[in-house]
């Protein structure tokens, strides 16, 4: 009996040190479904050592109703500036309202991280959603600008093939925004 126990303990005890951690959703005016992203996120170890990159990291929260084909997505992007010594945010929710700030201090940023994010709205009674936040290494445009640069520097050589320039083979293979870690909830929510 005791091993049974003892065992199961354990079980539980390992499950919970990986479960991912948990946002809080609540229900606001209009149908509209908001996260509020929980403060671990920024500090895990490989978010917060892309947060120290001076590249934009960027938060995809994308929602999709599971009943039917509803989707909404909002993101928010964090870059720290290396030479003014603050951190530039950017939240922009599902309705395409943007939030823009700078941020003296990590303490700080932490604190901004708390606020909601507006991410899906329906019209009916109750929503169950699938959600997922994608920690991307870079924002689209410092992709974009990798990708005009690489090709505006490097054109030279093509394939021994002749099918395409080894800067398309560069461009297509190295630069995409792969994200560095990503989590994965379910959430039902009354809406009225």
């Amino acid at each position: 009996m005791v091993t049974r126990v003892a065992l199961a303990l354990i079980i539980f005890v390992a499950a919970s040190s990986r479960a991912q951690p948990r946002p809080s959703f609540s229900a606001m005016p209009g149908g509209v479904v908001a996260i509020a992203l929980p403060q671990s996120v920024l500090q895990d170890a490989t978010v917060r050592k892309q947060l120290g990159s001076g590249l934009t990291t960027t938060f995809l929260i994308v929602a999709k109703e599971r009943a039917t084909n509803n989707a909404g997505s909002a993101r928010i992007e964090i870059r720290y500036d290396l030479w003014d010594d603050v951190w530039i945010v950017r939240k922009v929710e599902f309705d395409r309202k943007v939030d823009a700030q700078r941020i003296a201090s990590f303490d700080a940023l932490t604190n901004w991280w708390h606020n909601v994010v507006r991410l899906f709205a329906s019209s009916g009674d109750r929503v169950s959603l699938d959600v997922e936040l994608s920690v991307l290494p870079f924002s689209a445009a410092e992709q974009k600008d990798a990708r005009e640069w690489i090709s505006k520097s490097g054109g030279v050589g093509t394939s021994s093939r002749g099918t395409g320039s080894i800067v398309d083979a560069l461009i297509g293979t190295t630069i995409a925004a792969r994200p560095i870690t990503s989590y994965r909830w379910r959430v039902d929510l009354p809406l009225k």
